[in-house]
């Protein structure tokens, strides 16, 4: 379960790109991504022997005899290499250290030679996932507190949809299927996906209000085509219930003076 919607968007995308580079997805991701100092993205956990051997053959920086005695070191003495935070004073990639155990003696060059290869494709990948996690915070945030998306009204009635910040709506689980989908949405074909809430105001008092997740909006097309008719059903039976219900709170009163 994750904090919010775009929390488990961001953390798809880092299993996505941590499998694209070969990279185990089991590795725990932590990020910052709030346009300040300090702000990134860090992987902590293990690569295993399994996941060096899979991983060292595409490491460009060595040589072609340097991965060959690579795979042969990992595969004889079961290396594995940890990667584990050093700081908790931010979330980047340099506030994880690399170590490898397993390398037998009077190896250290091809130890410090596979560290510095993995340092850098994990530098990469950090900076990637970071790439993509700003993308993916700037299509499911309001573009503003309130951002008003939709409003409609007569003279006593208005009603309003408004984009909302993800944790308002609480806690993700989450669907790596579908969170995908949501993530090719805002990356390849720029649509926002958003959490709203529906609301009736009457005489400027609001009578009632719903919320919707993963909401899909094209920047450029009509309301028509991503306003929920069931929501606008649901919120408008509420609002009718609580506004008799003032209707005959308010008659009471009229009989009892």
């Amino acid at each position: 379960m994750y904090h919010s919607f775009t929390d488990a968007l961001i953390h798809t995308q880092a299993k996505t790109t941590l499998a694209q580079h070969l990279w185990p997805e089991t590795l725990q991701a932590e990020y910052s991504l709030q346009h300040c100092q300090g702000d990134g993205v860090l992987f902590t956990g293990e690569l295993a022997p399994a996941d060096l051997l899979r991983i060292i053959p595409h490491l460009h920086t060595l040589t072609a005899s340097m991965t060959r005695a690579l795979l042969r070191l990992v595969s004889e003495w079961s290396v594995s290499v940890r990667l584990t935070r050093h700081t908790h004073r931010y979330n980047h990639s340099g506030c994880v250290t690399l170590t490898a155990e397993g390398f037998p003696e009077k190896t250290d060059l091809a130890e410090a030679r596979l560290l510095s290869a993995l340092q850098c494709q994990y530098e990469i990948i950090c900076r990637k996932v970071e790439a993509l996690g700003y993308r993916l915070i700037a299509g499911t945030f309001p573009e503003e507190m309130d951002e008003v998306l939709l409003c409609r009204g007569t003279e006593n009635i208005t009603f309003r949809v408004v984009a909302v910040y993800p944790e308002v709506c609480g806690y993700c689980d989450a669907d790596d299927g579908l969170e995908g989908d949501y993530i090719d949405l805002i990356l390849r074909c720029g649509r926002r996906v958003l959490c709203l809430r529906y609301e009736i105001f009457c005489d400027g008092q609001k009578m009632a209000e719903s919320w919707t997740t993963g909401t899909v909006i094209d920047p450029h097309g009509p309301a028509r085509k991503w306003l929920s008719r069931d929501e606008v059903r649901y919120v408008a039976s509420e609002a009718r219930d609580a506004i008799e219900s003032r209707a005959v709170a308010f008659r009471s009163f009229i009989k009892a003076v």
